[in-house]
């Protein structure tokens, strides 16, 4: 929870306005909810959020890819080595 509030009042209202991914409505029942929860962030900068949730991953390898117009995608893969360094490949597409 330390994690959010050391955020902006933007992550804190988003956080508030909560429901990520589920179904929504309309464009104005965002737009009410977004409003509401803007304003409980600035009087509450310390609102809990029970759905937070900070994750903390330490992949081993991770893989880029940049798609390109004629079909050259680029794709690099990267993979941690023994001395916790990153070892970097270029791909085929």
């Amino acid at each position: 929870r330390a994690d959010l509030h050391a955020r902006s009042t933007g992550a804190l209202a988003a956080a508030l306005t909560g429901r990520q991914s589920a179904e929504l409505g309309s464009a104005d029942e965002l737009a009410r909810a977004s409003e509401a929860a803007w304003e409980r962030a600035g009087r509450e900068p310390d609102a809990p959020v029970p759905s937070w949730t900070l994750y903390r991953l330490r992949p081993d390898e991770v893989e880029f890819f940049q798609g390109e117009a004629r079909r050259r995608h680029v794709r690099l893969a990267y993979r941690r080595t023994e001395d916790d360094g990153w070892e970097r490949r270029l791909l085929w597409p």
